[in-house]
This record gives structure tokens, C-alpha cells and sequence, in this order.
């Protein structure tokens, strides 16, 4: 599948850098001779049926082509972001952005995480799961993850049903600080008075 889909990337490459080419051609490289050899062409081809006949199948193979690419396109992506595994009663597909948002909940549950985004790519050897955490200050970085990566881990395993192999990596992107601690008011300030003293002119 991934040979078709490289298949149908090419063709859409080429036919767009094709017409791109051409669209660029017609304006800075045309002269007019080049442009009556163009006019020529297609005169001839307006005049012969069967030239007529030719060029239109191409056309249409061309179409043809495009939509079958697409699907293949649409197929493999689609493909990419499921998981799929047979019961007895018929095949059943699992959309992994449902996981990713599952994973999602899981992990704000936990009152150390902050944020956090859980990206899941479906391979052959298994899941790939991949979370990028907001951490809140003052945690045990180390317990806090390999916790997480527990719970995700026997989480998906449980939802899915089966000993599918899961690996999960975690991202701490930032740590934040408890903003309380650093809001302070005006009563933590000592006030600061001024005094005036009176101008009692200048001394020699």
C-alpha cells in the first residue's frame, strides 16, 4: 500500500509541477512563433476526429488516474489514524484521535499535570505514544511520569482488549510556578514614609 500511495504522491507532484511550469512558460518564456506552433496544434486537432478521439481518452485516463490516486491517498491516511483487530462477530476500528483524547483526560486527572497534548501513532510493532506535559512546580519528575506512563499504558491495553505492544514517551516542555507564591500584596511591603523636612534657607 505505502508503494501506491508513493505512486499517487508522484503523480500529483508532477502534474501540478507540470501545469506550474507551464502557467510560467506562458507568460515570461512564449514568443510569438512558439505561440502560432501552439495555434497550429490546435487547429489540427480541432479538424482530426480521431486526434479528437486520442486526446480525449487521454483526458479522461487522466481523470481517471486522479480520483484513483485520491482514494488511495484518503485510504492510507484514513488507515493511519485507526487501529483495527477482529472479534468474533465482525471486524472492529478504534479512531486513535478517540484515544488521544481519552489518554487526554487520563492525564489531567492527575493534580501535578498542568497541560497536556497525547499524540498516538499506530505502527506495526504497535502503539507509539508520544505526551507533552505542563507540569505544575515542586513535583518528583521522575515519579510523576513513570506514574503516568503506567496508567496510560494499562489504560489503552484495557480499552483496546487485547496485549497490543504500547510504548509511551513523555515530554516535559515546561514547569510551571505557582503563581501564589510569587503575588505579593501591600501588606508584605513595609510602608514607606516620607519626611518633610522644613527648607530653613542656606548656610555659609
Amino acid at each position: 500500500m505505502k508503494f501506491f500511495t508513493r505512486i499517487a504522491i508522484l503523480f500529483y507532484v508532477v502534474t501540478i509541477s507540470t501545469l506550474g511550469a507551464l502557467i510560467i512558460a506562458s507568460v515570461f518564456v512564449l514568443d510569438q512563433t512558439l505561440l502560432d506552433k501552439i495555434d497550429y496544434y490546435l487547429q489540427l486537432l480541432a479538424s482530426d476526429l480521431q486526434l479528437k478521439t486520442i486526446v480525449g481518452l487521454i483526458g479522461l485516463l487522466f481523470i481517471l488516474l486522479s480520483l484513483i490516486f485520491a482514494r488511495i491517498i484518503s485510504g492510507a491516511r484514513q488507515k493511519e489514524r485507526t487501529i483495527a483487530f477482529d472479534n468474533p462477530s465482525g471486524r472492529v476500528s478504534i479512531s486513535l484521535i478517540a484515544m488521544e483524547d481519552m489518554v487526554k483526560r487520563l492525564i489531567l486527572r492527575e493534580s501535578e499535570v498542568k497541560e497536556g497534548r497525547p499524540n498516538i501513532i499506530a505502527t506495526k510493532k504497535g502503539l507509539d505514544i508520544e505526551a507533552r506535559l505542563v507540569l505544575k512546580a515542586d513535583v518528583n519528575i521522575p515519579e510523576v511520569t513513570s506514574r503516568l506512563q503506567n496508567l496510560i499504558k494499562e489504560k489503552i491495553q484495557e480499552m483496546i482488549g487485547i496485549e497490543e505492544a504500547v510504548t509511551v514517551k513523555i515530554h516535559v516542555v515546561k514547569i510551571t510556578a505557582d503563581e501564589g507564591k510569587f503575588k505579593r500584596s501591600k501588606n508584605d511591603y513595609p510602608d514607606k514614609t516620607e519626611t518633610n523636612i522644613p527648607f530653613q534657607g542656606y548656610r555659609a
